[in-house]
Protein backbone atom coordinates (compact mmCIF):
# COMPACT_ATOMS: atom_id res chain seq x y z
CA UNK A 1 0.00 0.00 0.00
CA UNK A 2 1.29 3.47 -0.89
CA UNK A 3 2.20 5.62 2.08
CA UNK A 4 2.20 9.36 2.51
CA UNK A 5 5.34 11.01 3.91
CA UNK A 6 3.46 11.90 7.10
CA UNK A 7 1.99 8.45 7.71
CA UNK A 8 -0.68 6.14 6.41
CA UNK A 9 -3.41 7.40 4.12
CA UNK A 10 -6.15 6.05 6.36
CA UNK A 11 -4.76 7.85 9.41
CA UNK A 12 -4.55 11.06 7.37
CA UNK A 13 -8.19 10.73 6.32
CA UNK A 14 -9.23 10.02 9.91
CA UNK A 15 -7.37 13.15 11.02
CA UNK A 16 -9.35 15.11 8.43
CA UNK A 17 -12.58 13.58 9.73
CA UNK A 18 -11.67 14.54 13.30
CA UNK A 19 -10.91 18.08 12.22
CA UNK A 20 -14.25 18.32 10.43
CA UNK A 21 -15.87 17.40 13.74
CA UNK A 22 -17.85 14.38 14.89
CA UNK A 23 -21.21 15.94 14.14
CA UNK A 24 -20.17 17.06 10.66
CA UNK A 25 -18.69 13.67 9.73
CA UNK A 26 -21.59 11.67 11.17
CA UNK A 27 -24.10 13.83 9.32
CA UNK A 28 -22.24 13.31 6.04
CA UNK A 29 -22.12 9.57 6.75
CA UNK A 30 -25.85 9.55 7.47
CA UNK A 31 -26.47 11.35 4.18
CA UNK A 32 -24.34 8.75 2.40
CA UNK A 33 -26.36 5.94 3.99
CA UNK A 34 -29.66 7.64 3.17
CA UNK A 35 -28.53 8.18 -0.41
CA UNK A 36 -27.77 4.47 -0.76
CA UNK A 37 -31.10 3.46 0.74
CA UNK A 38 -33.02 5.84 -1.51
CA UNK A 39 -31.19 4.47 -4.54
CA UNK A 40 -31.86 0.87 -3.54
CA UNK A 41 -35.53 1.41 -2.64
CA UNK A 42 -36.58 2.17 -6.20
CA UNK A 43 -34.65 -0.78 -7.55
CA UNK A 44 -36.22 -3.00 -4.91
CA UNK A 45 -39.69 -2.14 -6.20
CA UNK A 46 -38.55 -2.82 -9.76
CA UNK A 47 -37.32 -6.24 -8.66
CA UNK A 48 -40.68 -6.83 -6.98
CA UNK A 49 -42.41 -6.06 -10.27
CA UNK A 50 -40.17 -8.49 -12.15
CA UNK A 51 -40.45 -11.35 -9.68
CA UNK A 52 -44.12 -10.76 -9.01
CA UNK A 53 -45.16 -10.63 -12.65
CA UNK A 54 -46.89 -14.01 -12.56
CA UNK A 55 -44.26 -16.59 -13.52
CA UNK A 56 -45.35 -19.80 -11.82
CA UNK A 57 -41.86 -21.29 -11.57
CA UNK A 58 -40.16 -18.15 -10.28
CA UNK A 59 -37.95 -18.51 -7.19
CA UNK A 60 -40.01 -18.80 -4.01
CA UNK A 61 -39.88 -15.24 -2.71
CA UNK A 62 -42.46 -13.57 -0.46
CA UNK A 63 -45.45 -12.75 -2.68
CA UNK A 64 -46.12 -9.02 -3.04
CA UNK A 65 -49.31 -7.85 -1.40
CA UNK A 66 -50.12 -5.59 -4.40
CA UNK A 67 -50.96 -6.46 -7.99
CA UNK A 68 -48.77 -5.40 -10.91
CA UNK A 69 -50.69 -2.18 -11.65
CA UNK A 70 -50.48 -1.08 -8.03
CA UNK A 71 -46.77 -1.92 -7.93
CA UNK A 72 -46.14 0.18 -11.03
CA UNK A 73 -48.03 3.13 -9.54
CA UNK A 74 -46.07 2.81 -6.32
CA UNK A 75 -42.83 2.64 -8.31
CA UNK A 76 -43.62 5.90 -10.14
CA UNK A 77 -44.46 7.64 -6.88
CA UNK A 78 -41.34 6.34 -5.20
CA UNK A 79 -39.18 7.60 -8.07
CA UNK A 80 -40.62 11.09 -7.62
CA UNK A 81 -39.93 11.02 -3.88
CA UNK A 82 -36.46 9.61 -4.58
CA UNK A 83 -35.67 12.51 -6.91
CA UNK A 84 -36.71 15.08 -4.30
CA UNK A 85 -34.69 13.32 -1.59
CA UNK A 86 -31.62 13.19 -3.79
CA UNK A 87 -31.87 16.92 -4.45
CA UNK A 88 -32.17 17.61 -0.72
CA UNK A 89 -29.24 15.32 0.08
CA UNK A 90 -27.06 16.98 -2.58
CA UNK A 91 -27.89 20.49 -1.34
CA UNK A 92 -27.27 19.62 2.32
CA UNK A 93 -24.02 17.85 1.45
CA UNK A 94 -22.79 20.86 -0.53
CA UNK A 95 -23.74 23.19 2.32
CA UNK A 96 -21.77 21.09 4.80
CA UNK A 97 -18.75 20.93 2.50
CA UNK A 98 -18.84 24.69 1.86
CA UNK A 99 -19.01 25.38 5.60
CA UNK A 100 -15.96 23.17 6.22
CA UNK A 101 -14.08 24.83 3.34
CA UNK A 102 -14.77 28.28 4.76
CA UNK A 103 -13.67 27.18 8.21
CA UNK A 104 -10.38 25.72 6.98
CA UNK A 105 -9.63 28.83 4.90
CA UNK A 106 -10.46 31.16 7.75
CA UNK A 107 -8.24 29.17 10.11
CA UNK A 108 -5.29 29.24 7.68
CA UNK A 109 -5.66 32.94 6.94
CA UNK A 110 -5.88 33.67 10.67
CA UNK A 111 -2.67 31.71 11.27
CA UNK A 112 -0.89 33.66 8.54
CA UNK A 113 -2.11 37.07 9.71
CA UNK A 114 -1.30 36.35 13.35
CA UNK A 115 1.86 34.25 12.98
CA UNK A 116 5.21 35.39 14.29
CA UNK A 117 7.63 36.91 11.78
CA UNK A 118 10.10 34.06 12.28
CA UNK A 119 7.53 31.46 11.28
CA UNK A 120 6.23 33.55 8.37
CA UNK A 121 9.65 33.42 6.73
CA UNK A 122 9.10 29.69 6.20
CA UNK A 123 6.03 30.18 3.99
CA UNK A 124 6.12 30.70 0.23
CA UNK A 125 3.54 32.89 -1.47
CA UNK A 126 2.72 30.29 -4.11
CA UNK A 127 2.32 27.59 -1.46
CA UNK A 128 -0.07 29.75 0.54
CA UNK A 129 -2.11 30.83 -2.49
CA UNK A 130 -2.30 27.24 -3.73
CA UNK A 131 -3.68 26.08 -0.39
CA UNK A 132 -6.22 28.89 -0.09
CA UNK A 133 -7.43 28.64 -3.68
CA UNK A 134 -7.35 24.91 -4.40
CA UNK A 135 -5.87 22.50 -1.87
CA UNK A 136 -8.39 23.26 0.88
CA UNK A 137 -11.15 22.48 -1.62
CA UNK A 138 -9.48 19.15 -2.40
CA UNK A 139 -9.13 18.44 1.34
CA UNK A 140 -12.89 18.74 1.79
CA UNK A 141 -13.33 16.70 -1.39
CA UNK A 142 -11.16 13.95 0.15
CA UNK A 143 -13.45 13.73 3.17
CA UNK A 144 -16.53 13.57 0.96
CA UNK A 145 -15.05 10.92 -1.34
CA UNK A 146 -14.00 8.81 1.63
CA UNK A 147 -17.60 8.76 2.79
CA UNK A 148 -18.75 7.99 -0.75
CA UNK A 149 -16.63 4.84 -0.53
CA UNK A 150 -18.82 3.85 2.41
CA UNK A 151 -21.95 4.81 0.48
CA UNK A 152 -21.00 2.68 -2.54
CA UNK A 153 -19.85 -0.18 -0.34
CA UNK A 154 -23.28 -0.30 1.34
CA UNK A 155 -24.95 -0.31 -2.07
CA UNK A 156 -22.60 -3.07 -3.23
CA UNK A 157 -23.48 -5.26 -0.26
CA UNK A 158 -27.22 -4.73 -0.81
CA UNK A 159 -27.01 -5.49 -4.53
CA UNK A 160 -24.76 -8.49 -3.90
CA UNK A 161 -27.24 -9.82 -1.37
CA UNK A 162 -30.02 -9.28 -3.92
CA UNK A 163 -28.10 -11.34 -6.48
CA UNK A 164 -27.88 -14.23 -4.00
CA UNK A 165 -31.58 -14.02 -3.13
CA UNK A 166 -32.79 -13.77 -6.72
CA UNK A 167 -30.32 -16.23 -8.25
CA UNK A 168 -30.08 -18.48 -5.21
CA UNK A 169 -27.03 -20.74 -5.10
CA UNK A 170 -26.44 -20.49 -8.85
CA UNK A 171 -25.33 -16.86 -8.48
CA UNK A 172 -22.20 -17.78 -6.50
CA UNK A 173 -19.80 -17.60 -9.49
CA UNK A 174 -21.12 -14.15 -10.37
CA UNK A 175 -20.37 -12.84 -6.91
CA UNK A 176 -16.93 -14.41 -7.01
CA UNK A 177 -16.27 -12.56 -10.25
CA UNK A 178 -17.34 -9.28 -8.69
CA UNK A 179 -15.14 -10.02 -5.68
CA UNK A 180 -12.17 -10.72 -7.95
CA UNK A 181 -12.71 -7.42 -9.75
CA UNK A 182 -12.98 -5.60 -6.42
CA UNK A 183 -9.75 -7.07 -5.08
CA UNK A 184 -7.93 -6.28 -8.31
CA UNK A 185 -9.13 -2.69 -8.19
CA UNK A 186 -8.45 -2.10 -4.53
CA UNK A 187 -4.98 -3.63 -4.54
CA UNK A 188 -3.77 -2.11 -7.79
CA UNK A 189 -1.41 0.84 -7.47
CA UNK A 190 -3.37 3.48 -9.29
CA UNK A 191 -0.89 6.34 -8.91
CA UNK A 192 -3.67 8.52 -7.49
CA UNK A 193 -1.62 9.54 -4.44
CA UNK A 194 1.41 10.44 -6.56
CA UNK A 195 -0.76 12.41 -8.96
CA UNK A 196 -2.36 14.29 -6.05
CA UNK A 197 1.05 15.12 -4.58
CA UNK A 198 2.21 16.41 -7.94
CA UNK A 199 -1.00 18.41 -8.33
CA UNK A 200 -0.41 20.11 -4.98
CA UNK A 201 3.19 20.98 -5.80
CA UNK A 202 2.48 22.27 -9.29
CA UNK A 203 -0.59 24.16 -8.12
CA UNK A 204 1.65 26.15 -5.76
CA UNK A 205 4.04 26.87 -8.64
CA UNK A 206 1.23 28.00 -10.94
CA UNK A 207 -0.30 30.23 -8.26
CA UNK A 208 3.11 31.81 -7.63
CA UNK A 209 3.57 32.53 -11.34
CA UNK A 210 0.11 34.08 -11.62
CA UNK A 211 0.74 36.06 -8.43
CA UNK A 212 4.00 37.42 -9.86
CA UNK A 213 2.16 38.55 -12.97
CA UNK A 214 -0.73 40.26 -11.20
CA UNK A 215 1.21 41.61 -8.23
CA UNK A 216 3.55 43.66 -10.40
CA UNK A 217 1.97 43.89 -13.83
CA UNK A 218 3.69 47.18 -14.58
CA UNK A 219 7.07 45.72 -13.64
CA UNK A 220 6.40 42.65 -15.80
CA UNK A 221 5.62 44.80 -18.81
CA UNK A 222 8.49 47.20 -18.17
CA UNK A 223 10.95 44.30 -18.10
CA UNK A 224 9.33 42.66 -21.15
CA UNK A 225 8.96 39.57 -18.96
CA UNK A 226 5.65 38.37 -20.41
CA UNK A 227 7.22 35.57 -22.53
CA UNK A 228 9.25 34.36 -19.54
CA UNK A 229 6.19 34.20 -17.25
CA UNK A 230 4.10 32.49 -19.92
CA UNK A 231 6.88 29.96 -20.54
CA UNK A 232 7.09 29.17 -16.81
CA UNK A 233 3.35 28.67 -16.70
CA UNK A 234 3.34 26.44 -19.78
CA UNK A 235 6.21 24.31 -18.46
CA UNK A 236 4.50 23.72 -15.10
CA UNK A 237 1.17 22.90 -16.75
CA UNK A 238 2.88 20.57 -19.24
CA UNK A 239 4.61 18.69 -16.42
CA UNK A 240 1.28 18.11 -14.68
CA UNK A 241 -0.53 17.03 -17.85
CA UNK A 242 2.19 14.51 -18.71
CA UNK A 243 1.99 12.82 -15.31
CA UNK A 244 -1.81 13.02 -15.24
CA UNK A 245 -2.02 11.34 -18.63
CA UNK A 246 0.12 8.42 -17.52
CA UNK A 247 -1.85 7.88 -14.31
CA UNK A 248 -5.27 8.28 -15.89
CA UNK A 249 -4.34 5.90 -18.71
CA UNK A 250 -3.47 3.24 -16.14
CA UNK A 251 -6.76 3.77 -14.32
CA UNK A 252 -8.81 3.69 -17.54
CA UNK A 253 -7.20 0.41 -18.63
CA UNK A 254 -8.09 -1.17 -15.30
CA UNK A 255 -11.68 0.10 -15.52
CA UNK A 256 -12.03 -1.54 -18.94
CA UNK A 257 -10.56 -4.82 -17.66
CA UNK A 258 -12.87 -4.73 -14.63
CA UNK A 259 -15.99 -4.34 -16.80
CA UNK A 260 -14.77 -7.05 -19.18
CA UNK A 261 -14.20 -9.40 -16.24
CA UNK A 262 -17.73 -8.81 -14.90
CA UNK A 263 -19.27 -9.43 -18.34
CA UNK A 264 -17.19 -12.59 -18.76
CA UNK A 265 -18.31 -13.97 -15.40
CA UNK A 266 -21.96 -13.19 -16.19
CA UNK A 267 -21.63 -15.02 -19.53
CA UNK A 268 -20.07 -18.05 -17.84
CA UNK A 269 -22.77 -18.03 -15.17
CA UNK A 270 -25.53 -18.02 -17.79
CA UNK A 271 -23.83 -20.81 -19.70
CA UNK A 272 -23.27 -22.99 -16.63
CA UNK A 273 -26.53 -22.74 -14.72
CA UNK A 274 -28.17 -19.36 -14.87
CA UNK A 275 -30.50 -20.34 -17.70
CA UNK A 276 -32.25 -22.83 -15.41
CA UNK A 277 -34.00 -19.85 -13.85
CA UNK A 278 -37.15 -18.25 -15.17
CA UNK A 279 -36.69 -15.20 -17.45
CA UNK A 280 -37.93 -12.83 -14.74
CA UNK A 281 -35.36 -14.20 -12.28
CA UNK A 282 -32.58 -14.03 -14.88
CA UNK A 283 -33.50 -10.42 -15.70
CA UNK A 284 -33.54 -9.58 -12.01
CA UNK A 285 -30.13 -11.14 -11.38
CA UNK A 286 -28.64 -9.36 -14.38
CA UNK A 287 -30.10 -6.04 -13.23
CA UNK A 288 -28.75 -6.49 -9.71
CA UNK A 289 -25.40 -7.65 -11.05
CA UNK A 290 -25.18 -4.60 -13.27
CA UNK A 291 -25.94 -2.30 -10.33
CA UNK A 292 -23.48 -4.20 -8.13
CA UNK A 293 -20.78 -3.72 -10.75
CA UNK A 294 -21.60 -0.01 -10.82
CA UNK A 295 -21.39 0.19 -7.02
CA UNK A 296 -18.07 -1.67 -7.16
CA UNK A 297 -16.79 0.87 -9.66
CA UNK A 298 -18.00 3.63 -7.34
CA UNK A 299 -16.06 2.15 -4.41
CA UNK A 300 -12.84 2.03 -6.42
CA UNK A 301 -13.35 5.42 -8.09
CA UNK A 302 -14.18 7.20 -4.82
CA UNK A 303 -11.21 5.59 -3.11
CA UNK A 304 -8.89 6.82 -5.83
CA UNK A 305 -10.43 10.28 -5.83
CA UNK A 306 -9.90 10.39 -2.07
CA UNK A 307 -6.25 9.38 -2.52
CA UNK A 308 -5.79 12.05 -5.18
CA UNK A 309 -7.21 14.76 -2.90
CA UNK A 310 -5.55 13.79 0.40
CA UNK A 311 -2.10 15.30 -0.40
CA UNK A 312 -3.79 18.71 -0.39
CA UNK A 313 -4.82 18.14 3.22
CA UNK A 314 -1.35 16.86 4.08
CA UNK A 315 0.15 20.06 2.65
CA UNK A 316 -2.32 22.09 4.74
CA UNK A 317 -1.31 20.28 7.93
CA UNK A 318 2.39 20.74 7.19
CA UNK A 319 1.98 24.46 6.55
CA UNK A 320 -0.07 24.95 9.70
CA UNK A 321 2.66 23.12 11.61
CA UNK A 322 5.24 25.59 10.30
CA UNK A 323 3.03 28.57 11.12
CA UNK A 324 2.04 27.33 14.56
CA UNK A 325 -0.99 28.49 16.51
CA UNK A 326 -1.96 32.17 16.11
CA UNK A 327 0.03 34.20 18.62
CA UNK A 328 -0.72 37.75 17.53
CA UNK A 329 -4.46 37.51 18.07
CA UNK A 330 -6.63 40.17 16.47
CA UNK A 331 -8.45 40.58 19.78
CA UNK A 332 -5.27 41.04 21.84
CA UNK A 333 -5.88 42.70 25.21
CA UNK A 334 -5.15 46.43 25.23
CA UNK A 335 -2.32 47.17 27.66
CA UNK A 336 -3.70 50.59 28.63
CA UNK A 337 -7.21 51.91 29.35
CA UNK A 338 -8.87 53.80 26.51
CA UNK A 339 -8.39 57.24 28.11
CA UNK A 340 -4.87 56.72 29.46
CA UNK A 341 -2.16 59.12 28.23
CA UNK A 342 1.01 57.32 27.16
CA UNK A 343 4.02 59.39 28.17
CA UNK A 344 6.93 57.15 27.28
CA UNK A 345 7.73 53.80 25.69
CA UNK A 346 11.07 51.99 25.42
CA UNK A 347 11.78 49.11 23.03
CA UNK A 348 14.62 46.70 23.71
CA UNK A 349 15.90 43.90 21.52
CA UNK A 350 18.24 41.09 22.44
CA UNK A 351 21.82 42.35 22.23
CA UNK A 352 20.76 45.71 20.78
CA UNK A 353 20.48 49.23 22.18
CA UNK A 354 17.05 50.36 23.27
CA UNK A 355 14.93 53.04 21.63
CA UNK A 356 12.94 55.40 23.86
CA UNK A 357 10.00 57.44 22.56
CA UNK A 358 8.45 60.33 24.52
CA UNK A 359 5.24 62.26 24.06
CA UNK A 360 5.91 65.62 22.47
CA UNK A 361 9.43 64.72 21.29
CA UNK A 362 9.91 63.64 17.67
CA UNK A 363 12.53 60.90 17.31
CA UNK A 364 14.31 60.51 13.95
CA UNK A 365 16.36 57.55 12.72
CA UNK A 366 18.96 58.58 10.14
CA UNK A 367 21.74 56.96 8.18
CA UNK A 368 22.67 55.76 4.70
CA UNK A 369 20.46 53.26 2.89
CA UNK A 370 21.06 49.70 4.04
CA UNK A 371 22.09 50.56 7.60
CA UNK A 372 18.92 49.13 9.16
CA UNK A 373 16.53 52.06 9.56
CA UNK A 374 13.50 50.17 8.23
CA UNK A 375 14.54 47.05 10.12
CA UNK A 376 14.65 49.06 13.33
CA UNK A 377 11.15 50.43 12.73
CA UNK A 378 9.87 46.91 11.96
CA UNK A 379 11.27 45.67 15.25
CA UNK A 380 10.00 48.59 17.31
CA UNK A 381 6.56 48.03 15.74
CA UNK A 382 6.58 44.37 16.85
CA UNK A 383 6.55 43.07 13.28
CA UNK A 384 10.03 41.53 13.30
CA UNK A 385 11.94 39.43 15.85
CA UNK A 386 9.15 40.01 18.35
CA UNK A 387 10.12 36.85 20.27
CA UNK A 388 13.31 38.59 21.43
CA UNK A 389 11.80 42.05 21.97
CA UNK A 390 10.30 43.83 24.96
CA UNK A 391 8.48 47.12 25.52
CA UNK A 392 8.26 49.21 28.68
CA UNK A 393 5.33 51.63 28.85
CA UNK A 394 4.86 54.57 31.20
CA UNK A 395 1.39 56.17 31.28
CA UNK A 396 0.22 59.25 33.16
CA UNK A 397 -0.89 58.45 36.71
CA UNK A 398 0.84 55.05 36.58
CA UNK A 399 3.20 54.37 39.50
CA UNK A 400 5.10 51.50 37.86
CA UNK A 401 5.94 51.01 34.17
CA UNK A 402 4.11 48.25 32.28
CA UNK A 403 6.31 45.49 30.84
CA UNK A 404 5.42 43.70 27.58
CA UNK A 405 7.58 40.98 26.05
CA UNK A 406 7.64 38.31 23.36
CA UNK A 407 4.93 37.50 20.85
CA UNK A 408 2.07 38.04 23.27
CA UNK A 409 3.55 41.35 24.35
CA UNK A 410 3.91 42.37 20.71
CA UNK A 411 0.23 41.60 20.15
CA UNK A 412 -0.72 43.98 22.97
CA UNK A 413 1.80 46.63 21.92
CA UNK A 414 0.49 46.70 18.35
CA UNK A 415 -2.94 47.80 19.59
CA UNK A 416 -1.24 51.13 20.42
CA UNK A 417 0.82 51.50 17.24
CA UNK A 418 0.06 52.94 13.78
CA UNK A 419 2.83 52.09 11.31
CA UNK A 420 3.27 53.52 7.81
CA UNK A 421 6.00 51.51 6.07
CA UNK A 422 7.94 52.98 3.17
CA UNK A 423 6.35 50.71 0.56
CA UNK A 424 2.65 51.50 0.97
CA UNK A 425 0.26 48.95 -0.55
CA UNK A 426 -3.31 49.41 -1.76
CA UNK A 427 -5.78 46.63 -0.98
CA UNK A 428 -8.65 45.31 -3.09
CA UNK A 429 -11.69 47.50 -2.52
CA UNK A 430 -12.58 51.17 -2.67
CA UNK A 431 -10.34 54.07 -1.70
CA UNK A 432 -12.48 54.62 1.41
CA UNK A 433 -12.04 50.96 2.37
CA UNK A 434 -8.28 51.30 1.90
CA UNK A 435 -8.12 54.27 4.23
CA UNK A 436 -10.70 53.35 6.87
CA UNK A 437 -10.42 49.54 6.72
CA UNK A 438 -14.14 48.97 7.16
CA UNK A 439 -14.78 51.69 9.71
CA UNK A 440 -17.62 54.21 9.19
CA UNK A 441 -19.85 52.33 6.74
CA UNK A 442 -22.03 55.41 6.14
CA UNK A 443 -20.93 57.17 2.94
CA UNK A 444 -21.63 60.68 4.17
CA UNK A 445 -19.60 60.15 7.34
CA UNK A 446 -16.72 58.81 5.27
CA UNK A 447 -16.78 61.79 2.92
CA UNK A 448 -16.98 64.24 5.82
CA UNK A 449 -13.92 62.66 7.45
CA UNK A 450 -11.76 61.97 4.39
CA UNK A 451 -12.44 65.12 2.37
CA UNK A 452 -10.49 67.55 4.62
CA UNK A 453 -7.63 65.07 5.01
CA UNK A 454 -7.25 64.55 1.27
CA UNK A 455 -7.35 68.31 0.70
CA UNK A 456 -4.73 68.91 3.38
CA UNK A 457 -2.40 66.35 1.79
CA UNK A 458 -2.91 67.72 -1.72
CA UNK A 459 -4.81 64.60 -2.83
CA UNK A 460 -7.94 66.31 -4.15
CA UNK A 461 -7.37 64.86 -7.67
CA UNK A 462 -8.07 61.34 -6.42
CA UNK A 463 -11.67 62.40 -5.79
CA UNK A 464 -12.06 63.27 -9.47
CA UNK A 465 -11.10 59.75 -10.54
CA UNK A 466 -13.96 57.56 -11.91
CA UNK A 467 -13.82 55.33 -8.82
CA UNK A 468 -14.12 58.24 -6.40
CA UNK A 469 -14.12 57.22 -2.76
CA UNK A 470 -16.58 54.34 -2.87
CA UNK A 471 -16.07 52.28 -6.06
CA UNK A 472 -13.54 49.38 -6.17
CA UNK A 473 -10.12 50.30 -7.53
CA UNK A 474 -8.65 48.60 -10.59
CA UNK A 475 -5.43 47.24 -9.08
CA UNK A 476 -4.38 45.19 -12.13
CA UNK A 477 -2.73 48.42 -13.31
CA UNK A 478 -1.29 51.28 -11.29
CA UNK A 479 -4.14 53.52 -10.14
CA UNK A 480 -2.03 56.25 -8.54
CA UNK A 481 1.42 57.75 -8.72
CA UNK A 482 4.09 56.66 -6.25
CA UNK A 483 3.75 59.91 -4.30
CA UNK A 484 -0.04 59.55 -4.07
CA UNK A 485 0.22 55.94 -2.83
CA UNK A 486 2.83 57.03 -0.27
CA UNK A 487 0.60 59.78 1.11
CA UNK A 488 -2.40 57.43 1.17
CA UNK A 489 -0.31 55.01 3.27
CA UNK A 490 0.50 57.81 5.71
CA UNK A 491 -3.15 58.84 5.87
CA UNK A 492 -4.22 55.24 6.59
CA UNK A 493 -1.88 55.21 9.61
CA UNK A 494 -2.97 58.64 10.83
CA UNK A 495 -6.66 57.76 10.59
CA UNK A 496 -6.09 54.94 13.10
CA UNK A 497 -5.40 57.72 15.64
CA UNK A 498 -3.20 55.53 17.83
CA UNK A 499 -0.92 56.77 20.59
CA UNK A 500 2.29 55.66 18.88
CA UNK A 501 3.11 56.42 15.22
CA UNK A 502 6.02 54.93 13.29
CA UNK A 503 6.65 56.47 9.86
CA UNK A 504 9.23 55.16 7.40
CA UNK A 505 10.47 57.91 5.05
CA UNK A 506 7.28 60.00 5.35
CA UNK A 507 8.51 62.69 2.91
CA UNK A 508 10.02 60.32 0.31
CA UNK A 509 8.67 60.32 -3.27
CA UNK A 510 7.07 63.75 -2.71
CA UNK A 511 7.62 67.12 -4.37
CA UNK A 512 8.63 70.09 -2.24
CA UNK A 513 5.08 71.29 -1.62
CA UNK A 514 3.70 67.86 -0.64
CA UNK A 515 6.78 67.14 1.52
CA UNK A 516 6.25 70.42 3.41
CA UNK A 517 2.63 69.47 4.13
CA UNK A 518 3.59 66.04 5.42
CA UNK A 519 6.45 67.45 7.48
CA UNK A 520 4.11 69.91 9.17
CA UNK A 521 1.59 67.17 9.98
CA UNK A 522 4.30 64.93 11.44
CA UNK A 523 5.49 67.73 13.74
CA UNK A 524 1.95 68.61 14.84
CA UNK A 525 1.06 65.01 15.63
CA UNK A 526 4.29 64.44 17.56
CA UNK A 527 3.11 66.98 20.15
CA UNK A 528 0.30 64.66 21.31
CA UNK A 529 1.80 61.25 20.51
CA UNK A 530 4.95 59.18 20.53
CA UNK A 531 6.35 59.50 16.99
CA UNK A 532 9.36 57.75 15.45
CA UNK A 533 10.42 58.44 11.84
CA UNK A 534 13.13 57.00 9.62
CA UNK A 535 14.16 59.69 7.18
CA UNK A 536 16.74 61.20 4.84
CA UNK A 537 14.96 64.57 4.99
CA UNK A 538 17.38 67.10 6.57
CA UNK A 539 14.58 69.55 7.38
CA UNK A 540 12.66 66.89 9.31
CA UNK A 541 15.85 65.77 11.09
CA UNK A 542 16.59 69.36 12.09
CA UNK A 543 13.24 69.57 13.91
CA UNK A 544 13.59 66.23 15.73
CA UNK A 545 14.18 66.23 19.48
CA UNK A 546 16.21 63.01 19.34
CA UNK A 547 18.29 61.65 16.43
CA UNK A 548 19.38 57.98 16.27
CA UNK A 549 22.09 56.66 13.97
CA UNK A 550 21.79 52.89 14.14
CA UNK A 551 24.34 50.36 13.04
CA UNK A 552 23.13 47.61 10.74
CA UNK A 553 20.41 45.48 12.42
CA UNK A 554 20.02 41.76 11.87
CA UNK A 555 16.46 40.93 10.81
CA UNK A 556 16.00 38.13 13.34
CA UNK A 557 17.81 39.48 16.37
CA UNK A 558 21.31 39.05 17.66
CA UNK A 559 24.01 41.61 18.22
CA UNK A 560 24.36 44.79 16.23
CA UNK A 561 26.79 44.28 13.36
Amino acid sequence: MERSPAGGRLSLWLALAREAGRGHTLLLAALALLSSLVEVAGLGLAVGVLLGSGASSAPPLPAPALDLRQLLGLLVGLMAVRGLLQVGIAVLREWLNSALTDRLRSDLLSRVLHASSLRLERVGRGELLGLLMDDIDTSVYALDEGLRVLQNLIALLIYGGGVLVAGRGQAGPLLLGLLAAALAGLLQRSGAWSLGTLHTRLNAALQSIVGDGLHGLKAVRAAAAEPWLLARFAAAARDYRRNARRTLRRQAVFAALRDWLVVLVVALWLGVGGTALEPAAVATVLLLAYRAAGALGGVISSRRSCLWALPGYEALRQLRGRLGAPVLAAAAPRPLPAGAVLLEATWRGRGQPGVTLRRGALVAVVGPSGTGKSTLLDRVAGLLAEESSSWQLQAAGQSEPLELAGSQGAAAWRTLVAYAPQGAVLFEGSLADNLLLGRLPDRREREALLGPWLEQLGLEPVLQRPEGLHEPLNLAVDCFSGGEIHRLGLLRAWLLDHRVELLDEPTAFLDAQAAARVRQLVLERSQERLVLVATHDPELVAQAAVVIQPARFERQGGAVQ
